[in-house]
This record gives structure tokens, C-alpha cells and sequence, in this order.
């Protein structure tokens, strides 16, 4: 017994074919819009990075690159910009090239290892290697730079390239993520009702409203982390998780993002994380918000020390 379809073989080989061509057809426009979302996004963070950020840092530099934080604190009362100028002034013809150079505003949360350090500057280099630091740092003209300051850490890390120029792309597959689950915004900000959701809260906003000539359009918070436990660690992940959702939705979030590598001392820390905020106004409402209130409360980790800064580079 023969079974009629009403369709004969050709006509249904023919429809097959049409099916495949309008899904090869919706592919290549899917990944058209992705590349151009990602291209986007790529302009987009660099033009922040520039423009706002003050930061120089290439995008693709060499593997072997080192890079290295000073922490400079200066006598009360000098003029931060013109001390870290001279530094620079000093630096010229040596193979550090630098990248960010910031005021220090603030320190979010100080070290158990370093101590409560009222930093003034803090300056962030990049030599072609380890070997280019050590000579630097032990030559006449960088100890007699350096020895201008009244206290300086020094602290190395290793940036891998690739990583680093993936993390605005990461953040955009988080955005099309919350906008595909349809979640709610976290933006903007509503303030807590309770004035005590950082402990340093008060201070913190005092000290930023005086730096609108410098941070209107960003502040870069200098982190130096050790992750302890393996609690601590589970609580970090359940904290950073709405911060990236926070930075994914409202576009900023780390520029710098490296392995940490002790130069001097004994201060042991596992991650160096330079984060960028857009602007003062922006950073005092997060930390006075509902947001952080709920979050902050379950961060742990093994020891950390945050400094907020505001970009003085191009002042240099």
C-alpha cells in the first residue's frame, strides 16, 4: 500500500534547501551583529581608556612586559601633581613607560600587612621586562627620584594581554545576558536609607566632592588582593558577581587586571586590579547605595588594600 503525502520527493528536497538557506542566512546576520557589538564595545572601552581614564596602556604589549605600582606619599601640604611630575621628569630616557599616574583621594580599605598608609600619589610603569625594572630601580637617578617622597611601596605584577583585552568583551556578554533574562536594572543607584553602608562612606564622599576638577569623568580604585580561604574565596565570587552586573550594565569596570609579584618587603597579595569608575559623582552615589549595602556586608578576603584615585596623567 503506497502512503500519499502531497508532496512529491523534489518539492519536499526543495523546501529542505529553502530551510537551510534562511537558517545559514539568519547565522551570518547573528554573527554580523555580534562582531559589530564586539568591535563596539572594543572602540568604545579604548575610548574611555584614553579620554577619561587617562591610561596609555597598548593593548596588545609584550608578554614579557613587567609592571610595576608605586605607592608615593608626599610631605602634607606639596602639590601632589608637581612632585609626581618631577618623578616623571626624572624617568625620561629610561625604559619605563608610563601608563596611569593618579591622586590618591581616599583609602577604601587598608592592608592588614601594609598598615593604614595616607598615600598621596599612586603611579603605574611598564618596562620590557623584569630585568629592565631591577636595573632602573637600583640606578642613581631613580633612587634620587624616588627618595623625594616621604614613604614608597613599590609593587610588580604580570598583565597577560589577550586576558586583559577580553574583559570588556566579557562584560558585554553579561549585558546581553540581562537583557535577554529581562533583569532588572541596577542603575540608578538608589540611596540607602541607613548612612552606615561602607564604614567609610561619610569620609569618602567628603573627600571625592573636593576632587571634581580631576575625577568628573573617572576614578580608578588601586586594589592589592589576597583571596584567603576557601571560604573567603566563595564570598568574594557571591560579591563580585552584581558588581560585574553593575559594570556590565553601566559600561565601566577593570582596566587592569594582573598577577601580582612581590619587588620588596614581605607583603604577600595574589591579584592587582586597577578598576575604573565613570566619575566622583557616579562613585559617591555606589557607595551610598541601597547596591552596596546589600553586597558589601559578604565581602571576605584573605587581606586586601584599596586607594581611590582620580586621573592626573595628562596634568603631567
Amino acid at each position: 500500500m503506497t502512503f500519499m503525502t502531497g508532496q512529491s520527493p523534489t518539492r519536499q528536497l526543495s523546501l529542505r534547501g529553502a530551510v537551510r538557506k534562511i537558517a545559514l542566512s539568519s547565522l551570518r546576520v547573528l554573527a554580523l551583529v555580534a562582531g559589530g557589538a564586539v568591535l563596539w564595545q572594543h572602540r568604545r572601552y579604548l575610548r574611555v581608556r584614553r579620554a577619561a581614564v587617562q591610561d596609555h596602556q597598548r593593548i596588545f604589549h609584550s608578554p614579557g612586559a613587567f609592571h610595576v605600582l608605586a605607592f608615593l606619599a608626599t610631605t602634607p601640604g606639596a602639590d601632589v601633581v608637581e612632585e609626581v611630575r618631577a618623578l616623571r621628569r626624572a624617568t625620561r630616557g629610561s625604559q619605563a613607560a608610563w601608563i596611569y599616574a593618579g591622586k590618591a583621594v581616599v583609602a577604601a580599605e587598608h592592608s592588614a600587612q601594609i598598615g593604614e598608609k595616607d598615600w598621596s600619589a599612586i603611579v603605574l610603569l611598564q618596562y620590557p621586562s623584569r630585568t629592565a625594572y631591577d636595573l632602573h630601580v637600583r640606578s642613581d637617578e631613580m633612587r634620587a627620584a624616588l627618595g623625594g617622597f616621604t614613604e614608597v611601596y613599590l609593587h610588580g605584577f604580570r598583565r597577560r594581554p589577550v586576558a586583559n583585552a577580553m574583559i570588556p568583551q566579557v562584560l558585554l556578554a553579561i549585558r546581553a545576558g540581562q537583557i535577554v533574562g529581562g533583569r532588572a536594572s541596577h542603575l540608578p543607584f538608589k540611596r540607602a536609607e541607613s548612612q552606615n553602608v561602607l564604614p567609610q562612606a561619610e569620609a569618602l564622599a567628603r573627600r571625592l566632592g573636593q576632587e571634581t576638577e580631576f575625577g568628573a569623568d573617572a576614578v580608578v580604585v588601586v586594589n592589592l588582593l589576597k583571596h584567603g580561604t576557601r571560604e573567603q574565596r566563595a564570598a568574594f565570587r557571591r560579591y563580585s558577581a552584581p558588581m560585574f552586573g553593575a559594570m556590565a550594565e553601566g559600561g565601566y569596570g577593570p582596566v587592569h587586571v594582573g598577577r601580582a609579584v612581590r619587588i620588596e618587603r614581605d607583603y604577600d597579595f595574589d591579584l592587582v586590579a586597577l578598576v575604573y569608575y565613570p566619575g566622583v559623582e557616579f562613585f559617591v552615589d555606589m557607595a551610598q547605595s541601597d547596591f552596596m549595602k546589600d553586597i558589601y556586608a559578604g565581602k571576605q578576603l584573605g587581606d586586601t588594600q584599596a586607594v581611590v584615585t582620580v586621573p592626573i596623567l595628562d596634568r603631567l
